[in-house]
């Protein structure tokens, strides 16, 4: 076998030894929500905004920080059609995860509100779920 052939070959097997399936993980979850927050705080629509906030109207938040992240059960709600809800819902990856959102108060101080969320991983459409927790 040529070099050129043999080094083919091997980045071939590397490629495919070093790739692995992230969906469905914390480091996945953490993700999404990252780029939901920023989303937020950008002023665009987002699925991780608080009821409150939207209900009050709220400004965006001007920072976050997850303070923790644990294995949940997953939310029953997590999918288009709750109708067709699929059988095996129950073993869908979730995350309950603690946010401690920084907004500007009217004074001009940081005031820092900690949320939780349900992150549910739904295996069959393939998209993360994010539930604000009462």
């Amino acid at each position: 076998m040529k070099s050129w052939q043999l080094g083919a070959v091997l980045f071939v097997v590397m490629m495919v030894g070093c790739s692995s399936n992230t969906e469905g993980t914390e480091a996945a979850a953490r993700k999404y929500f990252g780029i939901e927050f920023k989303t937020w705080m950008a002023g665009e629509t987002s699925t991780v905004a608080t009821k409150r906030s939207q209900r009050m109207m709220f400004a965006p938040p001007i920072s976050y920080d997850i303070r923790s992240i644990v294995s949940s059960e997953p939310d029953v709600l997590a999918c288009q059609d709750t109708a067709n809800l699929p059988k095996d819902w129950k073993t869908w990856p979730a995350f309950k995860l603690n946010a401690a959102i920084e907004w500007k108060s009217e004074d001009g101080t940081p005031l820092t509100k900690v949320t939780t969320y349900l992150l549910t991983w739904n295996t069959d459409e393939k998209r993360w779920y994010a539930t604000e927790q009462f």
